[in-house]
């Protein structure tokens, strides 16, 4: 996988694109256009392991920021995509910025390759792989407003990505289904946008997503906003 840095201002550009989209009609707009590649579902967003090496090394790093962004694939068509950068404890800015792959497979396919350690992570990503109807942009919602992406501590992407010989990291894509605060009827839970993260093996499969212990997922995040 090559690794691509971009600038400041293509970050800016980028983000502001993914805001703009979830702004537009209301927040009622169909979004399913960035999230396919003709009949294949972004299942996921990849980095090459070098980009991660690149990432936990940086001085005084401590948290790992997830930014969702659109960008244009080699046809010039707009898909979703994650923008991954360090800041150290006070929030300052401690790496370069880097861009991924967007990663498509064809409707059906279920979860990606390799098994997860617990039946919640399977349930997380398997949501997101049947849930081929409508992605409304309520999905990109929390209780704070539109989702722009999250943020790991960095212990979570140096385990994840080295914890096995990995090639690579896949942020791979999921739906949790919730019951927000004050809801009554069973038939009207939220779906929350998220992330999960997964080394690549060399032989193209994912590594289980652990943290320290055979029940964790890499999936204990913060939304941002509202962080």
């Amino acid at each position: 996988m090559p690794i691509t840095l971009i600038s400041k201002a293509d970050y800016d550009k980028y983000i502001s694109r993914w805001i703009t989209l979830l702004n537009e009609d209301d927040g009622k707009g169909d979004m399913r256009d960035y999230f396919y590649k003709g009949s294949f579902k972004l299942s996921a967003v990849h980095f090459d392991v070098s980009a991660i090496e690149y990432l936990v090394s940086s001085e005084a790093t401590a948290t790992i920021k997830a930014r969702f962004c659109i960008t244009r694939d080699d046809e010039g068509e707009e898909l979703f995509n994650i923008i991954l950068f360090g800041t150290d404890k006070n929030e300052g800015i401690t790496t370069a910025f880097f861009l991924g792959t967007p990663y498509a497979q064809e409707l059906g396919d279920g979860v990606p390759n390799g098994q997860l350690p617990t039946n919640l992570g399977e349930l997380w990503l398997q949501k997101w792989a049947v849930n081929d109807d409508f992605i409304s942009r309520e999905r990109f919602r929390n209780i704070f407003g539109y989702l722009q992406g999250y943020n790991f501590p960095l212990e979570d992407f140096i385990d994840a990505a080295f914890l096995y010989k990995c090639s690579g990291l896949s942020v791979s894509l999921a739906l949790h289904e919730l019951y927000r605060p004050n809801v009554t009827d069973v038939n009207a839970p939220t779906f929350t946008f998220n992330l999960v993260l997964q080394g690549i093996l060399a032989d193209g499969e994912n590594a289980p997503a652990r943290i320290g212990n055979p029940d964790g997922l890499y999936d204990i995040s913060a939304p941002s906003p509202p962080y």
